[in-house]
């Protein structure tokens, strides 16, 4: 360790570690103390807020025997404290090292004899303080003039919350929930340990199947996070902790709003102490520094004194909240201490409530309206909350009794495309659901009659609304029609409004990913996100459904890149939807690995992904994960786990788009016949490829099915295949296509260059397929030299493959599944030969931090050391 190194070399006299509160100050200082050990003698002074203002105040203890009189003498100060240490120092023999914690409290004087004792040579320093306010000046100095060396705590990185979760965890952890900690931590370790440590407590965070995640939104008011936050109140002033209250009860809030209450004193106090911040400088709106510590907050205020609060900022707003966030908030402070709210703001609040997955709010927002006309969009929003939990019975039960009985046309119309989307939900299929829907019609032609003056306008918006559900649903079902989507339009029949517009490019995305073309089935999946918009009102989840439609036709091409970026940007963006709607996230990396050979890493994504659909499914992408999460399992011979994800597949609802049944389809055939126990499996995937389908066409399923069928040795397949080749796009068709082509004239030229084709699309299990097929070309005409070189070619690529298929694989699985993902990497590369050192390398971590994971993973697996790994790697 650097600072280590510092204190033992003659250069330095002192370390400092600057950090905000809770960063793990006092936990790297004592790591260096411990690291030190027995070479130094350690004496202890801490800081005190309380004494910052007493010279020398916290040196009492060590200055006790001196006079009254000369307790401000700089000079006696210092040769009593000197006299004090140096009794320690004899009695061990060993340099003195001042461990100073919280030095940000240290009174000038103090931090002034400090600093003479280091600078002197008679002590070094091992220093912590905030960040903000920072050093005493003092001490500051020795870093300016290069005697100090500085360290300045960040907030963890995604990548290190992760690998901490797996450190405490000591298992699978699924992706969002080290993104949702992440954000709502900030990186700060103090709080992601409270978080946790809550989550864990409450049931929020439960292991389920051996994967880590949650089972709702995260409480951010357990007991150990209230913990933190009533220490950090303790050091407030009255007028600053009255200012907390009033930001965490109201924000974002004015600046100048708490101000006229508080003072400027208090808030200016608490920006600087990051524990407010100011996000507009335009406006002067504040909000708390973390984002956690609101709810916690909120929770410590008794209804008496939130009320009390309430109308003491109320007294002093020209006006109630304009934006979203400000109505929700301003909302759901009132019904917190019971003042009355007018109806249509409460609905206002409820939807979105219901749009940012806070669904308890939503649900006693929506359940306060008394307006008979608002209270069937009120039903409309409780029945949305029933949708975020996959509780699709009891959101059809709602809309059921409200369909078609409004009284006027916006109550008439609501809750109907969410009636829609529940239905296909259920799996009810468009012609069904459209004829369900058209009570619609009569009911819209009663309120047309009632209203004259309206007529037309009334019976537009029906009409309207009734095409933009058959669209819809259609989307939904993924229907693929003979036509593109955009014919109607050539036909007078121009979508009336985005919806409209957005669900029939969707429909025309299907119909090209059918045929194969993926790049333009994503090109126009792109142009269905930008005719959607940001703002969905009652489709509030539609641009996740889009986000996960638009991922299939890039997979499917092999635009890695292209369905990465877009389903990073479901991570960055939509963090309050993770819960509901990460596991479609999930599902579609694994089938990015799936695809590309990565069969043992996609088995613990999609099993992690299918445990997370598990709780919410508002895609109905369980049977489809089950599918592929299975065809994972086979791939590297894992019999038990196979028959599960088979089992999960069998009983899961069939509610799949069209193109999706067929793929999940294919998947479980390709797992049979790689489990061996499905000898029709190559005639039942090729049939699935073509399914009898009049005018409509099906080059990519075809093509999806013959690559499980070359997958399974098939070389029969590639005649087909290169006759599709000029009707499919991307990447991986080509590759693919390439390969067949080497099988066909079975020359090793051609097997190396369909080999770097397939490499260069990063379908490594292919590419090892064409490396063989040039190994036995090579053999067959006696070139053993290169035949050696290709095999080590297809060794390399089945190492970036991460698994062998088979059964030294299925080994691997059964054993390193227990494994976290930080002690996999460091297994494989011990296995590979690496030495401790080079792992920390390779890694860029710690030699300690690879022995630790080592040690555990030795105790994991039952072996006694490393010697004993490749055994049981299967490497």
């Amino acid at each position: 360790m650097s600072a280590v190194e510092a204190l033992q070399g003659g250069s330095h006299v002192a370390v400092f570690i600057l950090a905000d509160s809770g960063m793990g100050k006092s936990r790297l200082i004592e790591a260096v103390v411990a690291e030190l050990g027995s070479e130094v003698t350690p004496v202890r002074i801490h800081g005190s807020a309380s004494l910052s203002k007493v010279p020398y105040g916290v040196l009492g203890p060590f200055i006790v025997g001196l006079p009254v009189q000369e307790a401000t003498s700089q000079l006696a100060v210092l040769r009593t404290l000197w006299s004090h240490l140096e009794e320690q120092k004899r009695a061990t023999q060993k340099p003195l090292l001042l461990i100073v914690d919280d030095a940000h409290d240290l009174d000038e004087a103090t931090a002034g004899i400090l600093a003479e004792l280091a600078a002197a040579g008679w002590a070094k320093l091992l220093v912590g303080a905030a960040a903000r306010p920072g050093l005493p000046e003092p001490l500051l100095q020795l870093w300016f003039e290069g005697i100090a060396e500085r360290h300045d705590l960040r907030p963890l990185t995604l990548a290190q919350t992760t690998e901490m979760l797996e450190g405490e965890l000591g298992s699978q952890v699924l992706p969002n929930v080290a993104e949702i900690l992440w954000e709502a931590s900030g990186g700060n370790p103090m709080l992601l340990n409270g978080l946790l440590d809550d989550a864990r407590k409450d049931g929020t965070l439960l292991r389920r199947n051996g994967v880590w995640l949650f089972t709702r939104h995260l409480n951010s008011h357990g007991d150990r996070l209230t913990d933190v936050v009533r220490r950090q109140l303790l050091l407030r002033s009255p007028e600053e902790r009255q200012a907390l209250n009033l930001v965490a009860l109201a924000e974002p809030v004015s600046r100048e709003l708490i101000e006229s209450v508080v003072g400027e004193g208090a808030v200016g106090s608490l920006i600087d102490s990051e524990l407010i911040r100011v996000t507009d400088p335009a406006t002067g709106e504040l909000r708390l520094w973390h984002t956690v510590y609101g709810d916690t907050l909120r929770n410590l205020i008794s209804p008496a004194r939130s009320l009390q609060l309430r109308q003491s900022l109320l007294r002093r707003m020209d006006s109630e909240p304009t934006s979203a966030e400000g109505l929700l908030r301003h909302v759901s402070w009132s019904i917190e201490c019971g003042a009355e709210v007018e109806d249509r703001q409460l609905l206002r609040a409820a939807v979105l409530a219901s749009r940012l997955y806070e669904d308890d709010l939503a649900r006693k927002a929506a359940g306060l309206v008394k307006d008979p006309e608002l209270q069937m969009a009120a039903r409309a929003v409780i029945a949305r909350t029933r949708y975020n939990a996959s509780d699709y019975v009891a959101a059809r039960e709602i809309l059921d009794a409200d369909f078609g009985q409004g009284t006027t046309l916006p109550s008439l119309l609501a809750g109907t495309l969410l009636w829609a989307a529940v239905l296909s939900a259920l799996g009810h299929t468009p012609a069904d659901i459209m004829e369900r829907a058209r009570v619609l019609q009569p009911a819209g032609e009663r309120l047309a009659q009632a209203r004259p003056e309206d007529a037309a306008a009334i019976r537009a918006a029906i009409a309207e609304r009734m095409e933009t559900m058959e669209a819809m649903v259609m989307a939904l079902a993924g229907e693929y029609l003979p036509a593109p989507a955009a014919a109607g339009v050539a036909a007078g029949t121009r979508p009336a409004n985005n919806l409209e517009a957005t669900f029939r490019l969707c429909v025309d995305a299907e119909r090209l990913l059918a045929a194969g073309k993926g790049l333009s089935a994503f090109a126009v999946m792109s142009q269905a996100i930008e005719a959607a918009g940001a703002d969905h009102d009652e489709l509030y989840f539609l641009a996740d459904f889009l986000v996960v439609r638009a991922a299939a036709p890039a997979i499917q091409a092999g635009d890695w890149q292209a369905a990465e970026t877009l389903l990073t940007g479901v991570v960055a963006g939509s963090e309050p939807s993770l819960i509901s709607f990460g596991g479609g996230v999930h599902a579609a990396h694994g089938i990015i690995l799936l695809y590309q050979g990565k069969a043992a890493q996609a088995l613990n994504t999609l099993s992690a992904a299918l445990e997370a659909l598990r709780l919410t499914d508002p895609q109905q992408l369980f049977a489809f994960t089950a599918a592929m999460a299975f065809a994972a399992a086979a791939e590297v011979g894992a019999q038990t786990k196979a028959e599960l994800f088979l089992a999960d597949f069998e009983n899961a609802p069939a509610a799949l788009p069209r193109y999706m049944r067929a793929l999940a389809a294919m998947a479980v055939v390709y797992g049979k016949a790689r489990l061996g126990n499905y000898p029709g499996a190559i005639e039942e995937l090729k049939r699935l490829g073509r399914p009898d389908d009049p005018g409509t066409d099906t080059s990519g399923l075809e093509l999806d099915s013959l690559a499980f069928c070359l997958a399974l040795g098939d070389t029969d397949s590639a005649p087909r295949l290169l006759e599709l080749r000029d009707r499919l796009e991307g990447p991986r068709p080509a590759a693919i296509c390439a390969y067949a082509a080497a099988l066909g004239t079975d020359n090793a030229a051609d097997h190396l260059e369909a080999a770097k084709t397939c490499e260069a699309a990063e379908l490594w299990t292919f590419a090892a397929l064409a490396y063989d097929g040039a190994a036995h070309a090579y053999r067959a005409a006696g070139d053993t030299l290169r035949e050696r070189m290709a095999n080590s070619q297809r060794k390399r690529c089945l190492d970036r493959a991460d698994d062998l298929p088979g059964e030294g694989t299925a080994k691997s699985d059964d054993s390193l599944g227990i494994l976290t993902r930080r002690e996999r990497d460091i297994v494989a590369l011990a296995v590979r030969g690496l030495t401790d050192r080079q792992i920390a390398a390779e890694l860029q971590v710690s030699v300690r931090t690879v022995e630790g994971h080592l040690y555990r993973s030795y105790a994991k697996l039952n072996v006694k050391g490393r010697e004993q790994l490749p055994g049981i790697g299967g490497r």
